[in-house]
């Protein structure tokens, strides 16, 4: 039982110096950051009064309109000579509002006339099903 009490002393005074060495850097450690804050200008005890309130009146505004008539003024004088109508149809025309309108006559146009002709259809057509006879492919010089 002694030998058995004296390793568990020695293991409770090795512990407790370890325990010991670390509150000790921690401190030290402390008083570095103490140190960093002083030269920056701020102290880990000193609190700053980040938060301030706001006292402005809103009740009482200042009055802009004699400006702002001044530079809608100068505005039209320099702005005298603009349309519109190509800003309104070209916001329009984004918004998918006009109504666009084509001649199908040109579409019927382009769809009458073909580079194909009957024949090559019908050749095309033999190629490609599997119970008619096979077409045969001669290229034209």
């Amino acid at each position: 039982k002694k030998m058995s009490l004296n390793l568990l002393k020695r293991e409770l005074d090795r512990d407790l110096e370890e325990f010991e060495a670390k509150k000790q850097k921690k401190a030290e450690r402390k008083e570095g950051k103490k140190i960093k804050n002083k030269k920056k200008g701020g102290g880990v005890g000193e609190k700053k009064n980040r938060f301030e309130f706001n006292d402005k009146d809103y009740s009482k505004e200042d009055d802009h309109t004699a400006e702002c008539l001044k530079y809608l003024g100068v505005l039209d004088q320099k702005l005298e000579e603009v349309n519109t109508d190509k800003i309104l149809q070209h916001n329009r025309k984004q918004k998918r509002q006009d109504k666009y309108t084509f001649d199908t006559s040109d579409v019927k146009k382009k769809e009458e006339a073909s580079i194909f002709t009957d024949e090559d259809f019908a050749v095309v057509s033999k190629l490609h099903f599997v119970n008619s006879k096979k077409a045969v492919i001669v290229e034209d010089e």
